[in-house]
């Protein structure tokens, strides 16, 4: 099924779990290549994210899994470190604050050891380093000099939008849509169906993004249903409508702008729209859109790992999955 995140330790003198080598760095003796892939792929690779005097160790080689993570009561892009267990993880907030922004009690990453900041008396021991995980020992002010660290520490794996302290989600995309995760190993990740389906996990890199306008949409039904000339929808994409709205169709709640998010598509030239991804569709009113002009975001993506193939197993198919990511 895919040992946990516990591959390749050490990563430019930092203490994470890093990510799974190509094929071709493997021990010889233990190398089984997939059929479909070659000795250069590789498939999941996750780690941490630990800032090296303000440099990141993730590489296109290396990408590493971005994720969701409320952490010291701070909510946002966060990065895993270690798996502490199945579902939990020792993470750090994309965040960083100087040493006298530092708060007792709660644990950090140092992220850039700086100049005249006394990290052993904040708490970091007596060889402080970047990437270094450490629980705060003074109060609020205490610390002095440019040194910067982030929000630091163990978090639950949910499959929700809304966190509370101490949990993450981490989102990943299969089948033309977008759902969270309920687990990840070195290997595979689980989404959150019952019982969960095991994806074979594909890392891409983000691209450039560009705006490509819809035309000829109408509303189709009360229902958020929309029709447009032929695209290329999947669910999950994020839809923009803006402009002074004077059609004689119904959008209840626009205002100029709104960002909505496709949650159902015939793949060409029908698609349903909800306020929220993954949410209830909008209310609608069937008519034209005068007024208003609709662009898709659409990302270019050059690949990193695995190629789109499709492994079996004793239990089936077992798809590739694409998991957000980011690389330095």
């Amino acid at each position: 099924m895919g040992r946990p995140l516990k591959i390749q330790k050490l990563n430019a003198g930092v203490q994470t779990d890093a990510g799974y080598p190509q094929f071709a760095n493997l021990d010889p003796g233990t190398q089984v290549i997939p059929v479909g892939m070659t000795s250069s792929e590789f498939l999941g690779v996750v780690g941490g994210a630990n800032a090296l005097n303000g440099s990141s160790i993730a590489s296109s080689t290396f990408p590493v899994v971005q994720i969701t993570a409320n952490v010291n009561g701070q909510q946002g892009s966060a990065y895993i470190i270690t798996q502490k267990g199945t579902y939990k993880y020792l993470v750090a907030g994309e965040d960083s604050v100087y040493a006298n922004n530092l708060t007792q009690g709660f644990s950090y990453q140092i992220t850039n050891v700086g100049t005249g900041t006394d990290w052993t008396a904040l708490g970091a021991g007596v060889n402080p380093q970047a990437g270094q995980v450490f629980t705060c020992a003074l109060p609020l002010g205490s610390g002095s000099g440019t040194g910067q660290a982030s929000d630091a520490g163990q978090c639950q794996l949910v499959a929700n939008a809304t966190l509370n302290a101490g949990q993450m989600n981490m989102v990943f995309s299969t089948n033309g849509g977008q759902t969270y995760a309920t687990r990840l190993t070195n290997k595979y990740i689980f989404d959150n169906a019952t019982p969960p389906n095991r994806y074979a996990v594909n890392f891409f890199l983000s691209g450039e993004s560009t705006a490509v306008v819809l035309s000829n949409v109408a509303v189709a039904n009360t229902t958020g249903w929309f029709t447009s000339d032929a695209s290329n929808f999947t669910v999950g994409q994020i839809i923009t409508a803006a402009g002074t709205f004077t059609g004689n169709a119904t959008i209840t709640g626009y205002t100029d702008p709104t960002t909505y998010f496709v949650i159902n598509t015939n793949g060409t030239t029908a698609f349903q729209l909800s306020a929220t991804e993954a949410g209830p569709n909008i209310a609608t009113a069937a008519g034209n859109t005068q007024g208003l002009t609709f662009s898709e975001a659409v990302s270019t993506t050059a690949k990193s790992g695995a190629d789109g193939v499709t492994f079996a197993n004793g239990t089936g198919n077992l798809t590739l999955a694409q998991v957000q990511n980011y690389t330095s």
